[in-house]
């Protein structure tokens, strides 16, 4: 099955949503099934759900359901599903960062060691190795009837560039091994000719406040979906999560932002997701820890030398 996604616009919090005619996901109007773009990015502030998207897209992907059935179900069973398709490895998942290379995502030359029998290396050998994510890809390659999940926390804090190589056209949907215009390359270690398998679905996670999309690799904007989650109070509303006695932390929440927004801009606002806990636990000592340990040192962050408009 060929997926035709369409265009894509913000996308509320899945976990509470009450009318998915509303949701903006991809999805032909005759059918049930969400149908998700192979390669999309979730960029926001901190603490609005990202990371736990990425679960539930994974999920939904794997097993072909639309994005409306699986938040339906109840959250413990998704999340083990999770993790016995990763144990299975039909998800994978990474975290970018400023020296993840190019070698360790598709291959490199790494040495290999050999010692006597007191233990003392006698000998030193090179020999190309598979990255991570050409494991994945070869790994897919025996199961095309089935798709896999590759997630890359953090997108932005590596070098695109740099870690992808030439593989930044390979992941391209009209490129992949599968369809009409499916291209390989020859990987310049170990001479093999690769290509990225029709049945995988990229997903990645940015943080706005770490680096803004227009500062981007604009070869990974092109060929990337990207899904826009900001600070909502209404899931607090939702989950009971808004009151601590007789403060509107909601209400709270939405006036911080727009002070940040103010003050700053709208990529560095806080997330809902940091006083989901209130949910469980209600108390003032509780919203008072939320503060303590991440709010304000966000803030601290964000207006570094300017406490004044903390």
């Amino acid at each position: 099955m060929i997926l035709k996604p369409k265009i894509l616009k913000n996308v509320k919090d899945v976990e509470y949503m009450d009318d998915f005619d509303d949701w903006y996901i991809f999805k032909e109007n005759s059918s049930d099934y969400a149908e998700l773009p192979k390669n999309m990015i979730f960029y926001g502030p901190p603490g609005t759900g990202k990371t736990y998207h990425t679960l539930l897209y994974a999920v939904a992907v794997i097993e072909e359901k639309s994005l409306s059935d699986i938040v339906n179900e109840p959250l413990e069973d998704i999340i083990k599903r999770y993790h016995h398709y990763k144990a299975d490895g039909l998800i994978e998942f990474t975290t970018f960062h400023q020296s993840y290379s190019y070698e360790e995502f598709i291959e490199g030359i790494r040495p290999v060691m050999t010692s006597d029998s007191d233990n003392v290396i006698s000998d030193v050998k090179y020999k190309v190795s598979s990255g991570l994510f050409k494991n994945f890809c070869d790994r897919a390659k025996q199961s095309i009837q089935t798709n896999h999940v590759f997630i890359i926390d953090e997108i932005n804090r590596g070098n695109i560039a740099k870690i992808f190589g030439e593989l930044i056209t390979l992941i391209e949907p009209s490129k992949r091994i599968g369809q009409l215009e499916g291209t390989y390359t020859r990987l310049p270690y170990s001479k093999e000719s690769f290509g990225v398998p029709d049945n995988i679905y990229i997903i990645g996670t940015m943080n706005t406040a770490d680096r803004s999309i227009a500062l981007m690799d604009t070869a990974l904007r092109r060929r990337f979906q990207f899904i826009e989650m900001m600070p909502d109070s209404d899931v607090l509303r939702k989950i009971h999560a808004d009151k601590v006695e007789d403060l509107d932390v909601a209400a709270v929440l939405d006036k911080i932002n727009e002070r940040i927004t103010f003050l700053y801009d709208r990529e560095h606002t806080i997330g809902h997701a940091f006083f989901t806990g209130l949910k469980d636990d209600a108390s003032l000592a509780k919203l008072q820890s939320i503060f303590e340990k991440s709010v304000i040192p966000l803030l601290q962050e964000y207006f570094y030398e300017d406490y004044q408009k903390i």
